[in-house]
């Protein structure tokens, strides 16, 4: 038996009896800041800062876990069940600043914000992405925080300005705070020997305390200390940024060097170095309390793919990471699979058996076109080949891109009713925008024009109010730590809420895209080539919610007798390639405030159910308020198959979505007991009619429904949402019913 599996228990059992208690009291530090901002309250808010990375660094317990082989855990007060902040801040010291605010920022944002969610025009809590990151950990392990220090310092005698210089002086200031706090580590390693009489464990304290005496101070020297670096700073970005760094890191990648080295010298064995895997892999679940986790814990390890130079990623540790989740069944971190058609046939059988084991942790990724869709934004190949994902699926890129995405949910088939019935929106009179009328069309090509251009200001003018808020950033949360990680950052003089990272773009997500092609087309068929319903009449049904005379019939007509995405018709696959082609170019390439440009993304997580209940009956025969599309997903009234719903989106030009554009794949369970190398042929066929990415959920319907009503019998039944994986019973009736009819739908 490995040491992992025989400490796994009392592993968790140890962890949860400590993260019971958080969030922690720090009160008392957090009065210590009120005070210094009392005495200091025109300081900058980069020196600022510092004052909480002090005294978190001085103050705040560091744990040790005897069960655990990594340092990591500092306790300051965030609650358990988070990736560092949100907005409005939570608890934590890392928060202090934003809740020290005097300005009224969060009510500005709030009152701005608040009534368009309530009319679900969009989904939004967040003024810019707060959650979904990736820290530069590679620089952290090339550098060691003292090499970061002395970058920091050579260009502090480079430049006169003033603002530079503050900036630059927080980034030493932060390394030195970072490696006093790892110290504590070392020191607590020390106390613990006092009393530890376990030899394994007295070994694992030895080995902590060695470490962190030098790393990441300095670069790591051995695996050991290269893996616990990634977590280490992971955990750092969470507890001293109120920002939320979903993205643990491209592992496989970055340890390879170092697993080959200590395997060749003998510093390490095969099996030590699975157990070390496993361990890692395991920290997300022991952190979180799962049983009160309905929207995920946003955290995703990447594997696979290519390095810099374009050479494939497939080694031993890529092999003991997927082992580790079909051996022990692990909820999180989700699972992102980068595959290219250079991808060894081993990792298609070993992402297969995990497909088929019905875990629910995984993501799939094209490279070939995520790849492309990086370049088309004028980045580096070099850069591009190195994009991880996280959050849900959402692409950055590693070391040199700071990328707001996943903050805002667009509702596109609400801005066709909007432009419909343009008088009952406040929207646009709020905005002052005059759409382009929809009436007395002389054709379908002037209809979809005028629609287009009506999106057009739509969306330019949501994006004028999140730069606006944006532009608060660098007062309301700088990020001195975080912008010491990125490229560029130390060198430009600028934090990440600057623009001093190399890529500085933003996006926003599309929920209910299937729903808005659908009712393009009825429009388009129905409308003005059929003639079937006059446009007076197709307003009518609308308003109405198909109630009015003969609605049943032409609610039933728009619903089965016109054709619908996914139904993979070579007319619809052309038109929903038009659509999806022209709603990239009108979400993409509007200008940040820091120098970066939007990008597209078809993804929603789960905007389609939260935007649906202020969205009307929509002319594809949707009644009001009934669900929207997942994802690049059909309409939830279209029967298909997996390999239909892959080919109804050949037509389409993917690359032009760098931020992803998902489809769900909901598999029976009886279909992977059959045949695990389906989810093989599947992967090889989505790359082949050039997709994005894509998400499978192998759920058995039945069991599903007996989980509803027998909860404890299923404790440890996980599926995945959109985007993010859960136990099904954490959810509330309404996301299990609409996660039971999606596997009654795809059954066939």
């Amino acid at each position: 038996m490995s040491q992992f599996t025989a400490e796994l228990d009392d592993f968790l059992k140890e962890t949860d009896v400590f993260y019971s208690t958080y969030p922690v009291d720090v009160s008392s530090q957090e009065a210590e800041l009120n005070h210094m901002n009392e005495m200091q309250p025109d300081a900058s808010p980069f020196i600022k800062k510092t004052w909480v990375y002090h005294l978190i660094a001085e103050k705040c317990e560091v744990k040790l876990f005897r069960h655990c082989p990594f340092y990591f855990e500092v306790a300051m007060g965030r609650p358990r069940n988070s990736v560092g902040s949100a907005f409005p801040p939570l608890p934590g010291l890392d928060s202090w600043l934003m809740r020290s605010d005097r300005t009224g920022f969060l009510q500005e944002f709030q009152k701005w914000v608040n009534p368009y969610m309530d009319q679900d025009i969009i989904d939004s809590t967040m003024y810019v992405d707060s959650a979904h990151h990736a820290l530069g950990a590679e620089n952290i392990i090339k550098y060691g925080f003292y090499g970061i220090m002395s970058k920091a310092e050579n260009a502090l005698m480079h430049t006169d300005d003033t603002e530079k210089k503050i900036f630059l002086s927080s980034i030493i200031e932060t390394q030195k705070e970072l490696i006093k706090l790892t110290e504590r580590f070392s020191q607590k390693a020390e106390l613990m020997l006092e009393t530890e009489k376990y030899p394994v464990i007295r070994k694992r304290l030895e080995r902590i305390r060695d470490s962190a005496k030098r790393c990441p101070a300095n670069p790591p020297q051995t695996f050991y200390e290269a893996l616990n670096t990634i977590w280490y700073v992971h955990q750092l970005g969470n507890n001293l940024e109120a920002m939320g760094f979903a993205v643990v890191g491209h592992v496989d990648r970055i340890l390879e060097e170092y697993y080959d080295r200590d395997i060749k010298n003998g510093i390490i064995t095969k099996e030590e170095a699975d157990d070390l895997i496993c361990w890692f892999v395991s920290l997300t679940d022991a952190r979180w309390d799962l049983s009160n986790t309905p929207y995920g814990t946003n955290t995703t390890i990447n594997i696979g793919g290519c390095d810099a130079r374009g050479r494939v990623v497939f080694n031993e540790i890529t092999k003991a990471i997927i082992n580790c989740y079909i051996k022990y069944r692990f909820v999180n971190p989700k699972l992102q699979a980068r595959f290219s058609r250079q991808a060894p046939q081993e990792y298609y059988d070993l992402i297969s058996e995990l497909a088929a084991s019905g875990t629910n942790v995984l993501s799939v990724f094209n490279d070939e076109v995520i790849i492309a869709a990086q370049e088309k934004m004028g980045k580096k190949t070099e850069d591009c080949r190195l994009y991880v994902s996280g959050g849900c699926q959402e692409p950055v890129l590693a070391n040199t891109e700071v990328n707001s995405r996943a903050y805002c949910y667009l509702n596109p088939s609400k801005y066709l009713l909007m432009m419909i019935f343009p008088e009952k929106e406040c929207f646009f009179e709020q905005e002052n925008i005059v759409p382009v009328s929809l009436e007395h069309c002389p054709d379908f090509d002037s209809f979809y024009k005028r629609v287009f251009h009506n999106l057009s200001l739509i969306v330019n003018a949501i994006t004028w109010h999140f730069n606006r808020f944006e532009l608060r950033w660098k007062t309301f949360n700088p990020c001195p730590f975080f912008s010491s990680t990125i490229d560029g950052c130390i060198e430009r003089g600028l934090d990440v809420s600057q623009g001093g990272a190399v890529y500085n773009d933003s996006g926003y997500a599309l929920s209910g895209i299937g729903t808005f092609i659908d009712s393009m087309y009825a429009i388009k068929k129905a409308v003005f080539e059929e003639k079937f319903i006059t446009w007076d009449k197709m307003k009518e049904l609308l308003e109405t919610d198909f109630s009015c005379e003969d609605g049943e019939l032409y609610c039933n007509y728009l619903k089965n007798k016109i054709d619908k995405y996914g139904s993979d018709n070579q007319e619809m696959n052309e038109f929903a390639a038009g659509i999806c082609s022209d709603m990239a170019d009108v979400t993409s390439y509007m200008r940040n405030t820091r120098g970066g440009l939007f990008e597209a993304s078809l993804w929603s997580f789960y905007g389609y159910e939260w935007l649906k209940a202020g969205t009307g009956a929509t002319p594809d025969g949707r009644k009001a308020g009934m669900t929207l599309s997942r994802g690049m997903n059909p309409s939830e009234f279209v029967e298909t198959n997996v390999m239909e719903l892959i080919h109804s989106m050949e037509l389409m030009d993917l690359s032009k979505f760098p931020q992803s554009a998902v489809m769900y794949f909901e598999m029976p369970l009886s279909l992977a007991d059959r045949n695990s190398r389906i989810f093989a042929d599947i992967i090889k066929y989505f790359i082949a009619n050039g997709g994005n990415t894509f998400d499978f959920d192998v759920v058995d319907s039945e069991s599903l429904k007996d989980a509803q009503i027998h909860p404890e019998r299923h404790q440890n039944l996980v599926v995945r949402v959109c985007g993010y994986s859960a136990k099904f019973v954490t959810l509330d009736k309404e996301m299990q019913n609409e996660v039971i009819n999606r596997a009654l739908r795809y059954a066939r």
